[in-house]
């Protein structure tokens, strides 16, 4: 065989046998990612709760403004969400912005989330991103192609920013902003709360801020490490969230649009803009799972 026949054989043998390696390895993450989400949604309670208009005293007047917007008496209280959503990110300032397309479950009480993001920073590249926070222990895991591992972190300091990132979505999920063992609220004025979640030792918190029809409109916290964010090198910096273009999905309103950025003295830096596609209550599954459309 001449060659540069068996070079040229030689080299598609090997593309293949990559393409059926990456092929394999994202079906083993997509498998690990249903186990996740299988395993956080077993922290939710079966047993359920019911709403009543005595757990809004003693709130903040704009919580209450806001739980009054989103609860009735009687209704239960949810357990879970789950959102599909997709949007950017921005790895540091003038730099150009990554398609993403993710999926994130919370549950409510005790601080538990897991989220997934696919993003996609050139043509037929893809870096797969999931954090699972569970049981007071994070695990922060990033695959390029799903396969080669170029993030795998579990360090405290990781705990604490996803911990900042689990209070700023429960915007998406209002009920479980209720005061509780593990989350309580602070006086601020007429348009600002602070709240505080504590899970075991760690205790973070930030400052929601709300408009005059009980909407959620931006969160703000000191407390969230800059780690792998524009601000990282820029000494301290203000996390801050930003919530647009609200809408009622069955009994709750919340935003569809989030912006997020760090405020280093006069600059803001955007970091991620998100676009909620679906959102649903007290569905623990994955999405696509058996027996549902993906």
């Amino acid at each position: 065989m001449p060659l540069l026949a068996l070079i040229t054989l030689s080299f598609a043998a090997l593309l293949a046998g990559l393409g059926v390696g990456v092929v394999l390895n994202r079906s083993a993450l997509e498998r690990q990612i249903d186990a996740e989400v299988a395993e956080l949604f077993a922290e939710v309670e079966t047993l359920p709760t019911y709403f009543v208009a005595s757990e809004l005293e003693g709130l903040p007047s704009p919580v209450r403004r806001y739980l009054e917007r989103n609860l009735s008496e009687g209704q239960p209280h949810p357990s879970c969400v789950r959102v599909r959503e997709i949007g950017s990110v921005c790895d540091a300032p003038g730099q150009p912005w990554t398609e993403v397309a993710g999926e994130s479950y919370l549950v409510a009480g005790r601080p538990g989330l897991l989220s997934f993001a696919r993003l996609r920073p050139y043509p037929l590249v893809w870096v797969d991103a999931r954090t699972l926070y569970l049981r007071g222990r994070v695990n922060v895991l990033a695959k390029l192609m799903s396969s080669l591992s170029t993030v795998d972190s579990s360090e405290a300091v990781q705990r604490r920013a996803v911990l900042v990132a689990y209070l700023a979505d429960l915007a998406l999920l209002p009920p479980a902003l209720l005061p509780g063992d593990h989350l309580r609220w602070e006086a601020i004025d007429d348009v600002r709360a602070r709240a505080r979640v504590r899970d075991g030792e760690l205790e973070v918190s930030g400052v929601f801020v709300f408009d005059e029809l009980g909407d959620l409109v931006a969160f703000e916290s000191d407390d969230r490490p800059a780690i792998g964010s524009p601000a990282q090198s820029k000494g301290e910096a203000l996390w801050r969230v930003r919530f647009g273009e609200h809408r009622r999905f069955a009994d709750l309103h919340v935003p569809t649009l989030i912006e997020e950025e760090w405020v280093v003295g006069e600059a803001v830096l955007p970091e991620r803009r998100r676009s909620l596609q679906a959102i649903e209550v007290d569905v623990p599954r994955r999405w696509g799972s058996p027996g549902e459309s993906s």
